[in-house]
């Protein structure tokens, strides 16, 4: 008998990845320019889900409206000195991560 697997589905898989991660995990990431910052009013698995799936003009308009951004150097000195723990998720090659509200 064999035994099958049913793939589950990209939203279950994306929600079952997001995780937590504090700045020394996450800025080499940042370092090679894929880290990006999904705005808090936007849920992290929703736009997950577009970048998996390659949703070009949702995301254009994320970015256009400063809803997905990538971290400034402000932001990144802060977060060295800081002890903030980010909500995150890899969607290759992207990792994107939210702040804590």
């Amino acid at each position: 008998m064999e035994i099958t697997f049913m793939p589950e589905s990209l939203t279950e898989k994306l929600k079952n990845e997001i995780g937590t991660a504090d700045w020394t995990l996450l800025k080499p990431h940042a370092e090679r320019g894929v880290l990006l910052i999904i705005h808090p009013q936007i849920d992290l698995l929703e736009v997950a889900i577009q970048v998996a799936k390659d949703q070009a003009e949702e995301i254009r308009l994320w970015l256009d409206g400063g809803k997905i951004t990538r971290p400034t150097q402000a932001q990144m000195e802060q977060w060295e000195t800081g002890d903030t723990i980010f909500t995150c998720v890899i969607v290759q090659p992207f990792v994107l991560i939210q702040l804590p509200s």
